[in-house]
C-alpha cells in the first residue's frame, strides 16, 4: 500500500504537563485550611449537538442546576473576566448557519445574559489555528479508521488481533450511536465506562497495531503524536480545573466538556486528595434535585 501522508500536525505551545506537577499540587493542597467542598456536575456533550441535544436542552439543564461557576472546554482567548468575549454579529451568523459555534457556547452565553452573577472560566489549552487542527485531525482519524477496517476485512490481522479489533469495533460503534442520544443518556455512568474502555484500547491495542502493521505504519507518527498531545492536554485541563476548585468553596460548579474527556476528568476529581475540594454529583441527580449551598 503506497500511502503518503502530510507531516504530522501538532500544535506547539507552552504547557504545564506531567502528573508529577498535579501530584505535588494535590499533596500541598492539604496545607491550606480545609474548605467546604464544591458541588461539581460534569456535563459531557457532543459539541455540534444532535436532534435531542440542542442549545435549548443544554440551556435548560444549566438553568435547572443554577451554578455559581461554569468551566468550559475553551481557552482564554474566548473567555476573559468571567465572561465569553463578545463578538459582533456572532448570533446573526449563527442564525444564518455561517458560524457554527458549539451548542454549549451558545447555551452558556444565553444563560449568563439572564444570570449576570455567574462566572464563566476556560479550562482548555490554547491551540493555534484550532479549526485547522480539528479539521486535520478529523480527516486523519477518518482515514485511519477506514484503513483499520480494510486491514481487518482483508485478513491482514492474526486471530488474536482480529478478535480484539472486533471487540473494539463493537464498543466504538455503540458509542457513536449514543452520540445521537439526549444529554441524560450521554451522561450515564455506563457510557463513561464505555469511553474508558475505548480510550484504553486506543492507547494500547490500536497503537500497537498501527505501529506494527505495514498497512497502518504510515499513520504511526500522527497516531503517536495525537495520543501524546491528548495526555498533555488532559493534564493541563485537570490542572486548571484544580485551580478553580482550590479557589472556591461551597459553590455549585458545572464543568462542560466533550464526552471523550469526561471519564478522565471524573477519575481525576475522584482521587482521595480531592475530597476536601469537591463532591461529584451526577447530571441526572442534579437535574432531579438541584444542589444547594451547605450552611
Amino acid at each position: 500500500m503506497n500511502l503518503k501522508l502530510h507531516m504530522v500536525y501538532k500544535p506547539y505551545f507552552k504547557i504545564w504537563t506531567g502528573w508529577l506537577l498535579l501530584s505535588c499540587l494535590l499533596l500541598f493542597s492539604g496545607l491550606y485550611a480545609n474548605p467546604s467542598p464544591n458541588r461539581v456536575i460534569i456535563i459531557g456533550t457532543k459539541h455540534n449537538g444532535n436532534k435531542m441535544l440542542t442549545v435549548k436542552s443544554m440551556y435548560n439543564a444549566i438553568n435547572r442546576i443554577n451554578p455559581d461557576l461554569i468551566l468550559m472546554e475553551l481557552d482564554s482567548t474566548i473567555i476573559t473576566n468571567c465572561s465569553i468575549n463578545k463578538v459582533w454579529g456572532a448570533q446573526t451568523a449563527e442564525w444564518l448557519g455561517i458560524w457554527k459555534n458549539p451548542i454549549e457556547y451558545r447555551a452558556v452565553r444565553k444563560y449568563q445574559k439572564k444570570n449576570k452573577q455567574v462566572c464563566i472560566s476556560p479550562f482548555d489549552v490554547f491551540i493555534p489555528n484550532r479549526k485547522t487542527y480539528i479539521a486535520y485531525h478529523q480527516a486523519m482519524e477518518k482515514s485511519h479508521q477506514e484503513t483499520l477496517s480494510k486491514v481487518y476485512q482483508q485478513g491482514l490481522m492474526n486471530n488474536s488481533e482480529s478478535a480484539e479489533y472486533e471487540k473494539y469495533s463493537e464498543i466504538n460503534n455503540a458509542f457513536m450511536q449514543l452520540l445521537d442520544s439526549s444529554l441524560i443518556q450521554m451522561n450515564r455512568s455506563t457510557l463513561t465506562d464505555t469511553i474508558e474502555n475505548i480510550l484504553y484500547k486506543e492507547k494500547h491495542f490500536i497503537r500497537r497495531l498501527t505501529l506494527q502493521n505495514p498497512a497502518l505504519q504510515p499513520f504511526g507518527n500522527w497516531y503517536n503524536a495525537q495520543l501524546d498531545f491528548w495526555d498533555e492536554r488532559s493534564a493541563a485541563m485537570n490542572k486548571k480545573i484544580w485551580d478553580q476548585l482550590n479557589a472556591n468553596s461551597n459553590k455549585t460548579i458545572v464543568i462542560i466538556t466533550g464526552l471523550l474527556h469526561k471519564a478522565e476528568i471524573e477519575n481525576f476529581l475522584q482521587k482521595k486528595e480531592m475530597v476536601d475540594l469537591c463532591k461529584l454529583i451526577t447530571l441526572e441527580s442534579a437535574l432531579s434535585n438541584p444542589p444547594v449551598p451547605d450552611f
